[in-house]
């Protein structure tokens, strides 16, 4: 059995990999908890795992709590899994291919794994990751935006007459447009971000001569496909498929 964690800026997700294949994803939110608020689901589940493999763009302090909890627990240590210039077909297009998040690399194994063609992967979480690969398995590299909760954090911190408005606001979405302040602000970041990655899909068949395949995942997934042209498939848990694809590979 082993255990794969995806820790992103907001939330952690995880899941188990045994002979059967992979678990339905589990998450919990970390961001400004107590430890002990997120680590009872994952380490007190009475499971031991004889791996760990870990995602983690949460920063240092993250990696030693797991790695400190993961040995006192589960009595082994912590994989943290980073990006590498090449996996299976699969090309780093960054100049310092280390450089590249490791959320985005194991996206794109997971994404890869499953088509084998042009793809084109979009994140939607607390940032907005989009990243594409050709038919060749060229990464073409990416672009990163704010999500849809820190543009609208940043309209209402830094800005005087929307964030008022927004606060005697109606919260509701009915309709395309918005009929209020505080609606047309969670509008106009759906419609940002589903703009960005339906042009950035446009693109990619520009440039390629070919349609990539569009995965959608992240926690905000689901707020922007219903806004996008593009159709596309929404996988939740692309980050532990593709730390799924690297755990079974001969050490």
């Amino acid at each position: 059995m082993i255990l794969v964690i995806d820790v992103g800026n907001t939330r952690l997700k995880w899941a188990w990999l045994t002979s059967t294949g992979l678990s339905d994803q589990q998450a919990v939110v970390h961001r400004d908890a107590k430890p002990g608020l997120w680590t009872s689901a994952l380490f007190e589940s009475g499971q031991k795992p004889k791996r760990v493999l870990v995602s983690n763009v949460a920063g240092p302090v993250m990696a030693k709590t797991l790695s400190r909890l993961t040995k006192k627990v589960f009595r082994v240590n912590v994989e943290f899994i980073t990006a590498a210039p090449e996996f299976h077909g699969l090309t780093n297009g960054y100049l310092d291919p280390k450089l590249l998040g490791a959320d985005r690399w194991l996206g794109l194994i997971g994404a890869w794994t499953k088509a084998r063609s042009a793809l084109c992967v979009v994140d939607a979480g607390t940032a907005v990751k989009v990243d594409s690969v050709d038919a060749s398995g060229q990464h073409l590299g990416g672009l990163i935006v704010p999500g849809i909760h820190m543009m609208r954090e940043v309209l209402m911190s830094r800005t005087s007459d929307i964030a008022k408005a927004a606060e005697h606001s109606t919260p509701s979405l009915a309709g395309i447009l918005a009929n209020n302040t505080i609606g047309a602000v969670s509008r106009g970041a759906v419609f940002a971000l589903a703009g960005m990655a339906d042009r950035a899909a446009e693109v990619i068949e520009q440039s390629t001569g070919v349609k990539p395949k569009l995965f959608i995942t992240g926690g905000d997934a689901g707020m922007i496909t219903g806004t996008m042209r593009s159709q596309g498939e929404i996988v939740p848990d692309l980050v532990l498929q593709g730390l799924a694809v690297i755990a079974i590979q001969p050490k």
